[in-house]
């Protein structure tokens, strides 16, 4: 009788074990996914710092809606453009969000998320000079984007290169007469083109001028991760169906893209 009933005490015992075991295997289970994410600040509206140094544009209230539409925890850290791929091939970030245009070659090495915005390869030249033909003229893009791929294609005019970090002082150079145009995404020709009151609408946007036989401007950004992550990549398009069916993509286009 004693030895049944130990019995019975020690197989209660170890079932109340297994299922205290589950429910902490299940809420570990549960736990948000905490990941790093790279973003770049020099490329407003998308993606800027306010005069407080925090981070804010569209894909910055876009990230943090995906996160709170799939329970994921984030960590935003800046990275210069030039290291943002070879930093995500080592491991030091989990995810990057910065205008990144979906391209063949780049898919070959990364995997993208669904695509969350549609930019075209434009020209920003100063308003006074908007009709002028472009032979001869000094045209910019910026170094290691679509953008500097395509204007290798220009005929008869020169070219010249900054860097994703000088864009602000491209634009710069651009209202000084130093160069004559910058050919770049639409979001961010709208931005100095149009808001930016340092230049108080000083520019112009010319479109259709990308020469016979190139690629299409027209570009899908997405969301890049690591080949093979498969896990981040189904949570992120998740994320952003959730934030495109509740219509909250819409509030931020209407935030921030203005045009």
């Amino acid at each position: 009788m004693t030895s049944t009933r130990h019995l019975l005490i020690h197989a209660l015992i170890m079932a109340m074990l297994c299922l205290a075991g589950s429910a902490f295997a299940s809420e570990t289970q549960t736990q948000p996914k905490k990941i790093v994410v790279a973003v770049n600040s020099n490329w407003p509206p998308m993606e800027m710092k306010d005069k407080k140094g925090k981070f804010t544009g569209y894909e910055i209230d876009l990230i943090n809606a995906i996160a709170k539409e799939t329970g994921i925890t984030l960590k935003l850290v800046e990275m210069p453009w030039k290291k943002i791929f070879s930093e995500l091939d080592r491991g030091t970030c989990d995810a990057v969000i910065a205008s990144v245009s979906i391209t063949d070659s780049r898919k070959e090495k990364f995997d993208f998320s669904e695509p969350y915005f549609t930019a075209e390869q434009v020209l920003v030249v100063p308003k006074a000079k908007a009709e002028e033909p472009l032979n001869g003229k000094t045209i910019a893009a910026f170094k290691l984007t679509t953008g500097a791929e395509t204007i290798r294609l220009y005929q008869k005019v020169n070219i010249t290169f900054y860097t994703v970090e000088e864009t602000e002082k491209a634009f710069r150079d651009l209202s000084k007469g130093f160069i004559d145009g910058i050919l770049c995404d639409s979001p961010l020709a709208v931005n100095y083109a149009l808001f930016d009151k340092k230049y108080k609408s000083r520019f112009a946007i010319k479109t259709g001028t990308v020469p016979e036989g190139c690629p299409t401007p027209r570009e899908d950004y997405g969301i890049v991760v690591k080949k093979g992550n498969a896990e981040l990549l189904s949570l992120l398009n998740q994320g952003i169906l959730s934030v495109r069916g509740k219509g909250i993509e819409d509030q931020l286009r209407q935030k921030w893209i203005k045009n």
